[in-house]
C-alpha cells in the first residue's frame, strides 16, 4: 500500500512538472518562427557638372608689316613741350622728308583713318544688326575719308617703324616682317577697285599673305627738369619722355586686336652753362619706347600662358544668291547664325564650321538652309510669296 501511494505521488509530481514545462516548451516554439529584416539602402547620386574645354586653335607664327609711325599732329610736327611749356625741338633727322614715302605714306594712312575709323563705330552684339546696316550706307562716307588723306596733307612720318620691324624680327620664331613696299602696292591696287573699301582688311591679307598690321603714333613728348647749386657746383637734370601708342591689327578679324602706349625715358645731366642739345635723343627716346614694344608684343603673341593675340585662320568666301517671283537678288538679307553678313548675291566671307542661314526679303517667306562650309561656296535658293 505505501508502495502503491509513493508511485502515485511520484506520479503526480510528475505531472505537475511536466505541466510546468509545457509553458515554455510553446514558447521556445513560438521564438523559433523566422524573421524577416528588411534593410533600406539609400543610394545617393552626386552629379559632377565637367566643363567642356574649348579646343584652341593651333599656334601659327604671324607675318606682319609696320607701317611708317605718325605724330598725334596731322598737319605737320609743330611743337612738342618741355616743362616750362616752351617747345622742343624735333630735329628733320628724326623724320622721313617727301621724298622718302610721300605716295606711299598718303596710300598707308587712307588705310590707317579707315581701321581707326572702323573701330571707333564698333558696337555691342546687341546693335550688331544695325552696325552692318550702317557699313552698307556709309562706303562712301569710308572712301571719301581715304581719298581725303591720299590727295590732303600728308600726316608727317616719323622715324619708328625700322626700329620696331628690327626689334620684331629678332624674335623669328613669332613674327615674319614683311616689306613695307609690297603691302604698299597692294594697298594702292585694292583702293582702285570698284567695290572698295569693302571688306578692304581681309582683301589686303588675301593679297600680301600678311596676318597683322602694327602702326604707331608718337603722342607726347615732354620734359622734367631739376637744377642744383651749392658747393660751388652747379648741374641741371632733364628728364624726357616719349610716349608712343602702337596698335596691331588682325587684318582676317579686320579690327585692333591689341595696342599700348610705350614710354621711352632718357636723363640728362650737365652743367647749367651748356646749352648744347644732344641731337641723337629723340632716336634714344624712342628706341627705348620701341624695345619695350617689341617684348611686350612678344609676351602677347607668342604660344604659351601669356598669349593674348592669335592669327586668325583665312575664312571661306560664301555667296548666296536667291530668286522668286519678281525678286531681285540684291533685295534680300543673309544671315549667318542670326547676324546680318551681306545682301543676296553677295560674297561674304565665313571661318570654317557649320552655320544656319537665313535668307530674307519683304513679302517673301523666309528660308533657311544649313551649311557647312569647309571651301568657297555658291548656293542658290528660290523664295516663296508670302
Amino acid at each position: 500500500m505505501k508502495r502503491q501511494m509513493i508511485t502515485l505521488m511520484t506520479a503526480l509530481v510528475l505531472s505537475a512538472a511536466a505541466a510546468q514545462l509545457m509553458p515554455a516548451a510553446e514558447t521556445a516554439t513560438e521564438t523559433e518562427k523566422e524573421t524577416t529584416t528588411t534593410t533600406t539602402t539609400t543610394v545617393i547620386t552626386e552629379t559632377v557638372k565637367t566643363k567642356e574645354k574649348t579646343k584652341k586653335p593651333e599656334w601659327k607664327p604671324f607675318k606682319v608689316c609696320v607701317l611708317d609711325f605718325t605724330t598725334i599732329d596731322e598737319k605737320g610736327i609743330k611743337r612738342f613741350l618741355d616743362g616750362k611749356n616752351e617747345p622742343i625741338l624735333v630735329l628733320p633727322q628724326n623724320t622721313l622728308n617727301d621724298a622718302d614715302h610721300r605716295t606711299m605714306n598718303a596710300i598707308m594712312q587712307g588705310y590707317v583713318r579707315m581701321i581707326d575709323a572702323r573701330d571707333n563705330t564698333r558696337t555691342n552684339e546687341a546693335n550688331r544688326d544695325a552696325q552692318v546696316d550702317d557699313n552698307y550706307f556709309t562706303r562712301a562716307k569710308a572712301l571719301d575719308l581715304y581719298n581725303t588723306v591720299v590727295k590732303g596733307v600728308p600726316r608727317p612720318t616719323v622715324i619708328g617703324a625700322d626700329y620696331l620691324s628690327a626689334y620684331l624680327g629678332s624674335h623669328s620664331d613669332v613674327f615674319g616682317c614683311m616689306d613695307i613696299s609690297q603691302v604698299a602696292a597692294a594697298m594702292d591696287k585694292l583702293q582702285k577697285q570698284p567695290d572698295f573699301p569693302r571688306d578692304f582688311m581681309l582683301r589686303l591679307a588675301k593679297e600680301t599673305g600678311a596676318t597683322h598690321l602694327i602702326y604707331g603714333t608718337v603722342s607726347d613728348l615732354h620734359t622734367k627738369t631739376n637744377s642744383f647749386s651749392g658747393y660751388g657746383i652747379q648741374t641741371r637734370s632733364t628728364t624726357f619722355q616719349l610716349d608712343v601708342i602702337v596698335k596691331m591689327v588682325d587684318l582676317v578679324a579686320q579690327h585692333t586686336v591689341y595696342s599700348n602706349v610705350y614710354t621711352g625715358s632718357y636723363r640728362e645731366q650737365r652743367p647749367v652753362s651748356t646749352e648744347q642739345f644732344d641731337n641723337d635723343i629723340f632716336q634714344s627716346l624712342m628706341k627705348s619706347a620701341l624695345e619695350q614694344a617689341a617684348e611686350d608684343f612678344y609676351d602677347v603673341c607668342r604660344e604659351g600662358r601669356k598669349n593674348k593675340v592669335t592669327v586668325t585662320p583665312m575664312p571661306f568666301m560664301v555667296t548666296i544668291t536667291p530668286s522668286g517671283e519678281s525678286l531681285k537678288a540684291s533685295d534680300a538679307a543673309i544671315y549667318a547664325d542670326g547676324v546680318r553678313v551681306a545682301s543676296g548675291g553677295e560674297a561674304f566671307p565665313l571661318p570654317e564650321g557649320a552655320y544656319k542661314i537665313e535668307v530674307k526679303a519683304d513679302g517673301y517667306k523666309p528660308h533657311t538652309i544649313n551649311l557647312d562650309v569647309k571651301s568657297d561656296l555658291t548656293v542658290t535658293t528660290t523664295l516663296e510669296k508670302n
